[in-house]
């Protein structure tokens, strides 16, 4: 006796069949319309939905990248604005893909636990300001300094340059006609299984307004697990779906390198920090236990002198620094510290000197 699935499996295959042999010998000018999939005669085949795709996707294929360490306190940084070029910004209109891989870079500076990372909500006016000197809008050496004001040591900011999907399509899809205003299709169009991401960004000393150093930074995944039948229509740019997507693990695999480029900057920076003031015989600075200060730190304290700038573009050639004495941390708050100070000249210091750490 025939076995049921069997019988089903080989009426499928007779039913295609016929069903393109119409299409052969009638043409595409055939006046009955319908489009069935031929799965959906197999009924014990669950629909798949577009939303139930992105959970096939492996949710780490881009692993977590080792952090390095960083030698010294925590650096102070600011994420600055990401400009991005016209033709991806178009294509995906309804996402900020500047501001939102700024916020991405952000959030993975502070989980690195290697910088105390400043929010742009809380300095969006001074960053502006910073940002348009950086871009050579507002003539470099006026207006307000970054470090003076919030204790920020480097603003990043940058490009992104690419956010792209190889899109891709395939399949068979008959316009058909026939019995009984079924609808009909063999194959179909898919969505791009890979994409790519790349990032300039720019690490600036914020007292002085130098380029410290330029990084181009870019990720491109490319794996037959993803599968997003329905695109990215109707996901948001850094959620839970995006992060499933091949673009959002591009992103990812972005913003990891990128962090890496700005701890290999900081390490070659030293860390400074600004003296807050006097009170009684302490010196009070804007630095603490959330920078990894601790009890007996040593710094060296400085007046910045006489600022070089190139007369033709601004650019900071040099500074004059002046040794005023030797601070020793003696009480360490959370985000301020005090200390004693012993004297190697007749100035004493004031607000907005700066300190640099010393050696025990």
């Amino acid at each position: 006796m025939t076995d049921y699935r069997t019988f089903k499996v080989t009426l499928k295959n007779v039913f295609a069949a016929s069903l393109v042999a119409i299409f052969i010998f009638t043409g595409p000018t055939c006046s009955t319309s319908f489009a069935l999939e031929i799965d959906d005669l197999d009924d014990d085949k669950p629909e798949v939905k577009p939303e139930a795709e992105l959970k096939k996707i492996p949710k780490k294929l881009v692993p977590a990248l080792p952090m390095p360490s960083l030698k010294g306190p925590k650096r102070t940084v600011a994420v600055g604005k990401f400009s991005t070029i016209g033709s991806f910004s178009q294509k995906y209109g309804n996402w900020d893909i500047g501001g939102g891989l700024a916020a991405m870079l952000t959030t993975e500076l502070l989980k690195s636990d290697r910088f105390v990372v400043l929010e742009r909500a809380h300095l969006s006016k001074v960053l502006s300001e910073q940002e348009m000197k950086a871009g050579g809008i507002v003539k470099p050496g006026t207006g307000p300094k970054l470090g003076q004001l919030a204790g920020v040591q480097l603003l990043i900011y940058g490009a992104v340059t690419e956010f792209s999907t190889d899109d891709s399509g395939g399949g068979l899809s008959l316009g058909v006609s026939g019995i009984g205003g079924l609808p009909f299709s063999l194959g179909g169009a898919q969505e791009s299984n890979s994409g790519k991401v790349a990032m300039d960004i720019r690490v600036v000393d914020t007292t002085t307004g130098e380029v410290l150093e330029s990084h181009t930074v870019s990720h491109k995944v490319s794996d037959s697990a993803f599968n997003i039948s329905g695109g990215y229509s109707g996901i948001s740019l850094g959620g839970n779906k995006f992060k499933k997507t091949p673009l959002g693990e591009a992103t990812r695999g972005t913003i990891q390198k990128a962090v890496l480029a700005i701890i290999g900057t900081a390490a070659r920076k030293p860390w400074t920090g600004l003296v807050v003031g006097v009170d009684g015989r302490d010196i009070v600075i804007n630095a603490g236990l959330r920078s990894g200060l601790k009890k007996g730190d040593m710094f060296m304290i400085e007046r910045v002198g006489k600022v070089f700038t190139d007369p033709s573009t601004g650019e900071v050639l040099g500074v004059n620094r002046k040794e005023l004495g030797v601070l020793r941390l003696s009480n360490v708050k959370d985000k301020l510290s005090f200390g004693g100070y012993m004297p190697l000249s007749n100035d004493f210091p004031k607000r907005g000197d700066t300190i640099v750490i010393m050696k025990n």
